[in-house]
């Protein structure tokens, strides 16, 4: 096989670097064939992924392999899923970033050696259900891994990737420090927001919407089972809307979340189905697979589709005599 790879070395604050040197000796060690590539600037992965597609009749049985974080991910896949293919090259992903989200929904090794040998050691692609979205009043359309967020979870986001404590954190691998200090730091400014769901036909109005979330597993933030019921594996996608009707329900609901317990909240509302509709008449905030969407109207639609990945998990960690 030939593992087309991508580094993002500023992934994690430089974690994604560090995995890389912890793993390129393995790799030329077992003689395995690869090619590597350095992500320099944001969309560059779209392009590298692109460029590898493009020139894929080169390789012997390719599989692209992404070194980074869930950001990164999401770059590589919307760069598959937007080039012309005869049959989807598979994608494969050594988690480096500072929340790794995607690769505990997955149930991915948290080891990067770990995390190699589940790649090296796959027989054939695991079909993933990925999220496709468009949203109508700025004509955007795309593919996330994660989630799409609209309000508080957003505006967290938007506050954690400006936060100069998030790389502080980060080398001590305390990223997830950095996503509580901006909950807690919004906690107290976002307002409410008009919303309509449309699931099904059926629409449904909240007047104070805070939290709105739709998900392809159970994680957001480094690691919050926000929908645990939700699955790569199933063929739905999961929305959660928390409303806040004023800041101590709204403090409840965020012990509920760290207790597990939030979906017995009757402000917390979940639905599920392959595709969900979501309009607010206020600009928000928006966000995607960590990545900031802006402040802006929303016109929502996203329903799922699949991508192969090369990874088998049920490989948990490598034989510590073979180490």
């Amino acid at each position: 096989m030939t593992f087309l790879i991508i580094l993002n070395e500023h992934a994690g604050s430089g974690n994604a670097k560090a995995t890389w040197e912890l793993i390129q000796p393995v790799l030329q060690q077992k003689n395995i064939n690869y090619t590597f590539e350095i992500s320099q600037y944001p969309g560059h992965t779209t392009y590298l992924t692109q460029q590898y597609i493009k020139n894929i009749e080169q390789f012997v049985r390719p599989v692209i392999l992404v070194i980074g974080g869930d950001g990164t991910l999401h770059e590589a896949l919307n760069g598959a899923m937007s080039s012309q293919q005869t049959s989807l090259t598979p994608l494969a992903y050594i988690p480096a970033g500072s929340g790794n989200d995607f690769a505990r929904g997955l149930g991915m090794a948290s080891k990067p050696l770990d995390a190699l040998n589940q790649i090296l050691n796959c027989h054939q692609p695991m079909m993933i259900n990925i999220g496709h979205y468009l949203e109508s009043m700025k004509n955007e359309k795309g593919y996330f891994i994660n989630n799409i967020g609209i309000g508080f979870d957003a505006a967290v986001v938007s506050r954690t990737n400006t936060s100069t404590n998030k790389r502080r954190l980060n080398k001590y691998h305390l990223g997830s420090l950095a996503y509580l200090s901006s909950v807690i730091s919004v906690l107290y400014n976002q307002d409410p927001f008009p919303l309509m769901v449309q699931v099904n036909k059926q629409r449904t109005l909240f007047q104070k919407a805070f939290l709105v979330t739709t998900s392809n597993h159970p994680y957001f933030g480094g690691g919050v089972a926000i929908l645990p019921d939700a699955s790569v594996q199933k063929p739905d996608l999961e929305l959660i809307v928390i409303e806040r009707k004023n800041w101590l329900i709204i403090l409840w609901v965020a012990i509920l979340i760290i207790l597990g317990k939030h979906l017995k909240s009757r402000f917390v509302h979940v639905f599920k189905n392959n595709q969900i509709h979501l309009t607010t008449t206020s600009i928000e905030h928006g966000q995607i697979d960590g990545e900031i969407m802006g402040n802006r109207f929303f016109d929502l639609s996203m329903n799922i589709t699949q991508y192969p990945f090369w990874i088998d998990t049920s490989i948990k960690k490598i034989d510590n005599k073979k180490r």
